[in-house]
């Protein structure tokens, strides 16, 4: 429930967030117009022209199937949820963007959904814990019937596909299971039928149906593609009156190129990582995504097994093990490939494993990055102190420059198999200081990204946090061991100047006051300390029940707010220490992040249960929510010219807001209590529009 008496906000922009770890994640609706992609817990549909977002929320958990109907009436997505309880699998409205109809049948994680082409069923299919289908009625909002997707001896079933022809059968495939299936409306019940593939055993990725239902090819782990035959002979609205069972033609390979050694050998070359995804093209010619980042325009010859004439009794018994896939054009990717899908007349959409997509034009296969993100939580993010057009992200292996404008990631420094915790900017905005977690200090030209210095051993343990005074003369560290370091930074020489030891747990935030006389560090030990930054001695300790998470000085540095596992927003007075105020900043979530605006009127808090909120410093009121965030919100910031917010969370999203037009008073806060009053207690969707641009392809990355 969203409370009236608050002001909602969306972000202004949005940066492309594609959880790209989801088989086929990426989806076109019919339109051409829009795509359709998980995000977190929620779904997002982009408008590809205007770039303008819409968020259907409704899950609970992170979003793992998603699919779009075939006429575009409906979306359906499942979720994954805790062990031993039931995901959700919801059918929205896409019209209406709102919640059509849900059900919970499946135990801990939705594995596949997609919708029968008529529109008129939608099949669910369930993980290893669950192991069932469910065939749910659209129309009439109620299961039809069910029944589990393999048998004991096979794998675990993942992936569904529908035929495009027949409305009442689908297809099946996994871990050594290949199904058809047909659903009978009358008597309410599947029937299973197994593809005949001899002695072939695979692990199918992929299913991809011709347009007339007369094959199936699919994609395996083995990196090789098994085409089958449905041999379906009525394809009605109704059951299909008779079937013969589905055979498998063949398993291809593909023929090695030419001037190969071994012209002779019948074996040919397989996909590295498997076949992740398969495309359907004109012409009888597909695209092959596979694991290794490969992606090919290939077409299979008429090549049969009578064709082996010389091929030893082995080969024959193989069941058609052939190199009969012809690659007409070869393009790379950065990361597995999850999701493809066409776009307009020569383009193609492909997305990968680690959140990017790119778009290549088959005729020519250019490739081209349209969007990039980070794959993993973000841990900090900093502006330069007098420039409010880019700003600096921490994750994984690497930092990230931005502009904010556009959104346009411009540099990316990469430090592989480590983690940055922190990082800060210099006065002259020029070198980007960093905290890494193998113990070192790590200093990049904003220019170029080069290493401009290292401290080596700055921490016996993870280096947690970092700054540097406003005049450039101290660099403050904090790492894991509890330990808070000075180094001389005037003449950039990084002599070691103080060891201060009264903290008993790691770091989590250092920051200097505006005049250079003061500086804090918090720690999860449940104290914040107040040093003099002149003598570097302790001023005060900060005390109470929580483990502090992050602190900052208000502008004018006579108070300092702090918040922590407690959930609250503690006011303190730098000139003694005493609690000036204390206020409840989330009712469930560890508040992870603060940060006050130049002027001092407002402060930002981010927090575990997704929330962004907007404060009015003077009355510790909120005055806005932003309720976009998918997962915890680990980090927040002002620009220095106070006109945006940029909030970044666990799942890798940046999202930038623009502060509401009009803040409401206290009076208007009342006059909304009273007209609460008379509402309804309906519950509101949170469904956020932004304007965001993608992410081009000038990325200059910078390996260390």
């Amino acid at each position: 429930m969203i409370i009236c008496t608050l002001s909602v906000f969306f972000p202004f922009f949005f940066f492309f967030l594609f959880a790209g770890s989801i088989r086929n994640g990426l989806r076109l609706h019919p339109d051409g117009e829009h795509l359709v992609y998980p995000m977190g817990n929620k779904v997002t549909i982009k408008n590809l022209k205007t770039g303008k977002q819409t968020f259907l929320a409704g899950h609970k958990n992170i979003v793992s199937a998603l699919c779009v109907s075939p006429r575009g009436n409906f979306l359906a997505s499942g979720q994954v949820t805790h062990h031993g309880f039931k995901a959700m699998v919801i059918i929205w409205d896409y019209e209406k963007r709102e919640m059509k109809a849900s059900y919970e049948m499946h135990k801990v994680r939705v594995e596949d959904v997609c919708f029968t082409r008529n529109e008129q069923y939608l099949i669910s299919l369930g993980g290893m814990d669950d192991g069932g289908i469910v065939v749910w009625d659209v129309s009439n909002g109620t299961p039809l019937c069910g029944t589990m997707a393999s048998k004991e001896t096979s794998g675990n079933t993942l992936s569904i596909a529908a035929m495009n022809v027949c409305g009442t059968s689908f297809v099946t495939a996994g871990e050594g299971t290949f199904r058809v299936w047909l659903v009978d409306p009358k008597e309410r019940k599947l029937e299973g039928i197994d593809v005949k593939i001899g002695k072939i055993r695979r692990d199918i990725n992929c299913i991809a149906v011709d347009d007339k239902d007369k094959y199936i090819y699919c994609g395996t782990t083995s990196g090789d593609i098994v085409k089958a035959r449905l041999n379906i002979t009525d394809t009605n609205e109704k059951a299909p009156s008779s079937i013969v069972y589905p055979v498998m033609i063949g398993c291809y390979s593909k023929i090695p190129r030419a001037g190969a050694k071994n012209k002779t050998r019948v074996t040919g070359t397989v996909y590295a990582g498997g076949v992740k995804s398969l495309l359907f093209l004109q012409n009888e010619q597909m695209i092959v995504g596979a694991g290794d980042g490969t992606v090919e325009l290939i077409e299979i010859t008429k090549k049969n097994a009578t064709s082996l004439k010389n091929g030893s009794i082995r080969e024959k018994l193989l069941c058609q093990v052939l190199p009969c896939i012809v690659t007409h054009r070869t393009g790379y990717v950065c990361g597995t490939v999850t999701s493809m899908v066409s776009y307009k007349n020569d383009l193609i959409l492909v997305g990968t494993a680690q959140c990017e997509i790119y778009e290549i034009q088959v005729s020519n296969f250019h490739t081209r990055l349209l969007v990039t993100c980070h794959t993993s939580p973000i841990y900090d993010l900093a502006f330069p102190r007098d420039r409010s057009e880019i700003f600096a992200t921490t994750g994984k292996h690497d930092i990230r420059i931005w502009k904010l404008r556009t959104q346009k990631e411009l540099l990316r420094i990469t430090v592989p198999n480590f983690l940055c915790s922190g990082l800060c900017f210099d006065k002259n905005s020029a070198t980007i200081i960093s905290a890494w977690e193998d113990g070192v200090i790590r200093g990049f030209t904003l220019n170029g990204g080069n290493l401009a210095f290292a401290i080596d051993r700055a921490h016996t343990k993870s280096v947690s946090a970092i700054t540097i005074t406003n005049d450039d003369c101290n660099l403050i560290s904090g790492g894991c061991d509890g330990q808070v370091r000075i180094w001389n930074a005037k003449f950039k020489t990084w002599k070691l100047l103080h060891v201060l030891k009264q903290h008993r747990g790691p770091i989590t935030a250092l920051r200097v006051s505006s005049n250079n006389e003061n500086f804090i560090s918090s720690s999860t030990d449940g104290t914040c300390i107040v040093w003099d930054a002149r003598n570097f001695t302790r001023r005060f300790a900060l005390q109470s029940n929580t483990m502090y998470m992050a602190a900052c000085f208000v502008p004018d540095g006579v108070q300092v707010l702090t918040c922590g596992t407690d959930r609250k927003i503690a006011y303190w007075e730098t000139l003694d220490g005493s609690l000036a105020r204390e206020v409840e900043g989330s009712t469930i979530g560890t508040l992870n992040a603060i940060a006050v605006r130049h002027d001092g009127r407002y402060f930002l808090t981010g927090s575990d249960d997704c929330i962004v909120k907007l404060w009015e410093y003077r009355t510790a009121i909120v005055v806005g929510l932003g309720l976009a965030h998918a997962a915890p919100v680990s980090g927040c910031a002002f620009s220095p010219n106070g006109e945006f917010m940029i909030t970044v969370s666990s799942d890798g999203a940046i999202m930038i807001w623009k502060q509401p037009s009009e803040m409401q008073t206290m009076e208007q806060m009342e006059q909304s209590h009273t007209m609460r009053e008379h509402m309804s207690s309906k519950s509101l969707c949170c469904n956020s529009n932004s304007n965001s641009n993608s992410i081009s392809n000038d990325t200059n990355v910078i390996n260390v």
